[in-house]
């Protein structure tokens, strides 16, 4: 099924605008930090289902992004949302870079999510880890990076697009430039 793509964007703007700092952010509660994990969910959710469609041309495939990651300690133990300080070396982090569809891929497939603010109170990023690998690394993606992403699927489309069929994996390959 092909899909508008304008539609979604223009949510995928809403959040952008929602996500900004902001001068006086309101206080903490624990509804205002699930809305927001849910929220970076739903807008990453839309822009890996845009790129699903081939709504993006190469250029948003090529955005890396600058995040970090943490390594999962060994220890054995339940994975339990609250004791990511016990469960990953949260003082080592390594610089990688991803791309766009890594990122929306672990926040779609999240065993957990952690909202972080910074001192003046704004959402400043998330820690997250997919299922995938929740037994390796957890993920420190800064706002702004999240904030890069969603900003290009606003604006990038492709000017050509080429569906072709893939007899080896039985299924349509969309190509753009």
């Amino acid at each position: 099924m092909v899909i508008e793509s304008h539609f979604w964007r223009e949510d995928i703007a809403r959040y952008v605008k929602a996500f900004r700092p902001v001068k006086h952010p309101p206080r903490w509660s624990e509804r205002l930090v699930v809305n927001f994990e849910k929220d970076v969910t739903m807008a990453l959710f839309m822009v890996r289902r845009l790129a699903e469609a081939g709504r993006f041309s190469t250029k948003f495939k090529n955005h890396r992004a600058e995040i970090f990651r943490c390594a999962f300690n060994g220890k054995p133990h339940r994975l339990i949302y609250k004791d990511i300080s016990e469960l990953y070396e949260l003082g080592i982090e390594q610089p990688i870079a991803k791309d766009a569809i890594f990122v929306c891929n672990q926040f779609i497939h999240a065993n957990f999510t952690y909202a972080i603010r910074g001192e003046d109170r704004n959402w400043n990023g998330l820690y997250t880890s997919s299922d995938f690998e929740k037994r390796k690394w957890i993920y420190r993606i800064p706002l702004s990076e999240i904030l890069k992403i969603l900003e290009l699927a606003v604006v990038d489309s492709p000017s050509r697009m080429r569906w072709r069929y893939d007899d080896q994996a039985e299924d349509w390959i969309v190509e753009t430039d």
